[in-house]
């Protein structure tokens, strides 16, 4: 399995939160009116009190996790980078070396 860190697929969390806070809004404003034209019972009135709230908590979810996402580290360097000097992240033995020639 390969590191965290490392993974380059995309993360579906935040997009899933995402869609169900709209599918949460849609039916916020779309039960009221079914109820009215006697589409859905009005049983479905007890569940549109708290539909604000669900779509309020799974947007800031949505936002949590991407945020999350979007801090982690990325420990992958590109194949021109991993043979230079310019990544933290060389395999080899040898250790970095810091200059201080280009200091002002």
């Amino acid at each position: 399995m390969p590191a965290p860190a490392a993974d380059p697929r995309p993360h579906r969390a935040p997009k899933a939160l995402g869609g169900l806070a709209a599918l949460a809004c849609v039916a916020c404003c779309a039960l009221p009116v079914l109820i009215a034209a006697g589409v859905v019972g009005a049983g479905a009135g007890a569940v549109v009190g708290w539909l604000p709230a669900l779509a309020a908590v799974l947007v800031v979810l949505a936002a949590g996790t991407w945020w999350f996402g979007q801090r982690r580290r990325s420990c992958a360097c590109g194949p021109k980078a991993a043979g230079g000097d310019g990544c933290g992240c060389k395999a080899s033995g040898d250790p970095l070396k810091i200059s201080g020639a280009d200091r002002r």
